[in-house]
């Protein structure tokens, strides 16, 4: 009697299915706008002083004092001006994490798992600084104004609420205290999805555009330069638990000056104070051998704080959706 044996089958001559090296799945924020709320400002030092030159000397009228005018052998009118002062400190914020020997010895991803490492605490300094900012600046009592959207006055009210005026009125009520009118609105996704579908502003485009509302058309419909949406998401759960997925900016709508860099006698909104430390502007990447564990370990640091320089450039709208 002949034995019969099975032929081999493709999991017998290919008992470890092949890495593909072209392709991999990964997650993160595609863009963050901190720096666009709080424009960054080196320090050599950990904290500091900086000067306000005081803004009533500068817009003072002298209508009811004469003003100006002088007689021919008349004195000139003296004036005086002031200046004060505020502070800054920072804070330092960092990751590490660290990769073994073994582990990258055997591992078979198509990325290196160091520049994964670099890569994924730079993600997660970057979102460090995004929620410092949210939730520093883009909230109540921070701005010489706040206002509270409700019922009709809504954004997401199509039927009642107007926008555009209430752009109109934040925009002259900053140019009054500061002789700028603010140009950037900084809104968050729930208030953007409101606005470029509001019937007062695509009504403008109704009869030249497609009726897909972009930044720019709705900025100038809103007569503002440029319109941030945050599209930040963060995960709120706790490690090891099941994703849950949020916003970082709320419905809420932040009208500044767009100022990207630090400049004398400017009145910049907000700047994000940074120490220069180990020339961690923006961060720090730093790389260090633990032998006792035999590892790798990758590090990201810098020292920041986001702080209001100027509240009353700044206009923000809370509540923006029902």
């Amino acid at each position: 009697m002949q034995r019969k044996y099975a032929l081999p089958t493709q999991n017998d001559v290919r008992p470890v299915n092949p890495i593909l090296t072209n392709m991999s799945i990964g997650y993160k924020n595609p863009q963050f706008i901190w720096d666009l709320v709080a424009p960054v400002v080196p320090s050599d030092e950990k904290s500091g002083t900086y000067f306000i030159w005081t803004k009533d000397y500068w817009f003072r009228a002298f209508e009811q004092a004469g003003g100006a005018k002088r007689s021919p052998a008349g004195t000139y009118k003296r004036v005086d001006h002031g200046v004060a002062t505020a502070t800054f400190d920072t804070d330092e914020y960092g990751f590490e994490t660290p990769t073994s020997d073994p582990v990258a010895a055997s591992s078979q991803t198509p990325e290196s798992l160091i520049e994964q490492d670099v890569k994924f605490l730079t993600n997660l300094i970057e979102m460090e600084l995004e929620l410092l900012t949210a939730a520093g600046l883009f909230v109540a009592s921070k701005w010489g104004t706040d206002n509270t959207l409700s019922g009709t006055s809504q954004w997401s009210d199509f039927a009642n609420s107007d926008p555009i005026g209430d752009f109109d009125t934040a925009k002259g009520t900053v140019r009054q205290d500061t002789g700028v009118e603010p140009d950037r609105a900084i809104m968050g996704i729930d208030t953007w999805n409101d606005l470029k579908e509001h019937p007062l502003i695509t009504d403008k485009y109704k009869h030249t555009q497609a009726g897909i509302m972009t930044e720019e058309l709705v900025a100038a419909a809103l007569g503002v330069k440029e319109i941030v949406v945050g599209r930040t998401s963060k995960n709120t759960a706790k490690e090891g638990q099941t994703y849950v997925g949020a916003n970082v900016w709320t419905d809420s709508c932040l009208l500044i000056p767009a100022i990207d860099a630090p400049a004398l006698e400017t009145a910049a909104a907000a700047y994000m104070f940074m120490w220069d430390e180990v020339g961690n502007i923006p961060w720090a990447v730093q790389q260090y051998r633990e032998e006792q564990t035999r590892s790798e370990i990758s590090r990201v640091l810098t020292h920041a704080i986001p702080k209001v320089t100027s509240s009353a450039s700044g206009y923000l709208f809370l509540d923006t959706a029902a």
